[in-house]
């Protein structure tokens, strides 16, 4: 990211925001600041410790991570540090050329994990640079309505993922949507109206996607709340 975790903060605040998750990414995807075990731990203390500053002021930094799924399926964290976050979204950063087969299992394996609360960015596409990898949407989609898993539309206008048509098929299915900017700085919360753009497109309504609520019924949703 390009700003503080207090900038990133008071942007969402000064948006009108009730919570804000921060999910930088995990260390084995090739790319960023690989952030170790370790890192991840100091980083949830300084979203206690910032949670602390804010009491009395409506708003709530949720301490997340956007983990990459292995080939098998397996993610890049233990559980035991997992289950510290508030929020798991879980993505395929690498490997995009294995077959459909062992890609749709690949992300169900990741489905099924029971401290995953949502996949991000299903297909992998990024318009204009590079076609979707092969997926099941449709198995996917009903993998997640299954175990509870949300399934995300990344608001980067890059991306758009998942998709107006893959959306519709997704809520038609069952599984809820949470409708994310993939921001990398302040400037790009705005993306938020590209991801509502495409549940717009989309035809969902309020009650399909996650993150119209406040955090207290949002929590519910996840499935290690469930369980």
């Amino acid at each position: 990211g390009r700003n503080s975790l207090a900038e990133m903060a008071e942007a969402a605040r000064a948006r009108g925001y009730s919570y804000l998750a921060v999910t930088e990414h995990s260390a084995s995807h090739g790319f960023g600041n690989h952030v170790t075990d370790d890192q991840l731990r100091e980083r949830i203390e300084e979203v206690a410790e910032l949670n602390e500053s804010l009491r009395g002021k409506r708003f709530r930094v949720l301490a997340g991570s956007e983990v990459n799924i292995a080939t098998d399926g397996s993610l890049d964290y233990p559980d035991e540090l997992l289950a510290q976050l508030d929020w798991v979204i879980a993505s395929v950063h690498t490997s995009f050329r294995i077959s459909g087969e062992r890609m749709t299992e690949r992300v169900i394996t990741a489905i099924e994990h029971p401290l995953v609360d949502c996949i991000g960015h299903l297909t992998g596409r990024l318009i204009g640079r590079r076609e979707p990898y092969d997926v099941d949407v449709e198995e996917v989609a009903e993998a997640a309505a299954r175990t509870g898993t949300m399934l995300e539309i990344n608001g980067n206008p890059n991306r758009r993922d998942l998709s107006e048509r893959h959306a519709r098929l997704a809520a038609e299915t069952g599984a809820m949507i949470c409708v994310n900017t993939d921001a990398h700085g302040t400037d790009t919360l705005s993306n938020i109206q590209y991801g509502i753009a495409t549940a717009r497109r989309a035809w969902l309504t309020a009650d399909q996607v996650a993150n119209t609520r406040p955090w207290r019924e949002f929590s519910k949703l996840r499935k290690r709340a469930r369980r």
